[in-house]
C-alpha cells in the first residue's frame, strides 16, 4: 500500500510540473496586431533612465494604427526609450530546413531604432536591420532575415523579440511603425550536382546510346 501511495505522489508530481512548463511555454503570436497589442509588453525609459514595464494596450506611447492594424511606438517629453517585445519560445527546427523571420517596418533612423531578436538573458542576439538602409526605412520596408543559426542554438527556449525607438536629438516627433511579423521554417536548398558530375553522366549516357546503335 506504502510503495502505491508514493508510486502516486510521484504521478501527480510529474504531472504537476508538466503542467506548470506547459502553461509558461508559449509560442510568438500576434504578429499582424489584429487582436490589438495581446501577447506584447512595452518597456519605457524616461529622462532620469528609470525603467517601466507597461501594458502597450493602455499606454499612449503605443497605438493600433491604419492602415492594416500596424502597431506604431511613439516618445514624448518624459519617456525617450520605448520598446515594444514579446517573449516567447522559439521553435526547434530539423536538420535539412531552415528558419526565417519577415516583417514591414518604417521609422526614423536619424534619431535612433532597432530589431533584436535575442535569447532570454541578452547574450546573444541578431540584429534584424543589419542590411536595411536609412532610406528603406524612412519609406516603410519589407524585411527578411535568415535566423537559422539563431534558431538552432536556441529551439525549445525563450527568446525575445524587440522593437526600441529612442530619441537623440531633442525631438520627439519620431514614429515607429511595425507589422505583418512572421517566422517561418523552410526547406535548406539542395545542393547543386557538380558540373563534373554532370558531365560524367552525360558520357554515360552518350556511351549506351553508342553501344545501342552499334548493336
Amino acid at each position: 500500500m506504502r510503495i502505491r501511495n508514493k508510486l502516486l505522489i510521484l504521478l501527480f508530481g510529474i504531472l504537476f510540473v508538466f503542467m506548470v512548463s506547459s502553461a509558461y511555454a508559449t509560442s510568438f503570436q500576434n504578429g499582424d496586431f489584429s487582436s490589438g497589442f495581446t501577447g506584447w509588453s512595452g518597456e519605457i525609459i524616461d529622462t532620469n533612465f528609470s525603467t517601466t514595464t507597461v501594458d502597450p494596450d493602455t499606454s499612449s506611447l503605443f497605438s493600433i494604427v491604419s492602415p492594416n492594424n500596424q502597431a506604431q511606438i511613439s516618445l514624448d517629453d518624459t519617456y525617450w526609450n520605448n520598446t515594444l517585445y514579446q517573449d516567447f519560445d522559439m521553435d526547434s527546427i530539423e536538420s535539412g530546413w531552415k528558419m526565417q523571420i519577415s516583417f514591414w517596418i518604417k521609422g526614423t533612423p536619424s534619431d535612433g531604432l532597432s530589431a533584436t531578436l535575442s535569447d532570454q538573458n541578452g547574450q546573444y542576439f541578431v540584429n534584424l536591420l543589419s542590411e536595411i538602409s536609412n532610406s528603406a526605412l524612412l519609406s516603410g520596408t519589407n524585411v527578411t532575415v535568415d535566423i537559422t543559426s539563431f534558431a538552432q542554438n536556441h529551439g525549445g527556449e525563450q527568446v525575445e523579440l524587440a522593437f526600441t525607438l529612442y530619441d537623440l536629438d531633442y525631438d520627439t516627433s519620431d514614429l515607429l511603425n511595425v507589422d505583418n511579423i512572421t517566422f517561418t521554417k523552410i526547406p535548406a536548398t539542395p545542393v547543386p550536382v557538380p558540373s563534373s558530375m554532370l558531365l560524367l553522366f552525360t558520357g554515360l549516357v552518350s556511351l549506351g546510346i553508342g553501344k545501342k546503335m552499334q548493336e
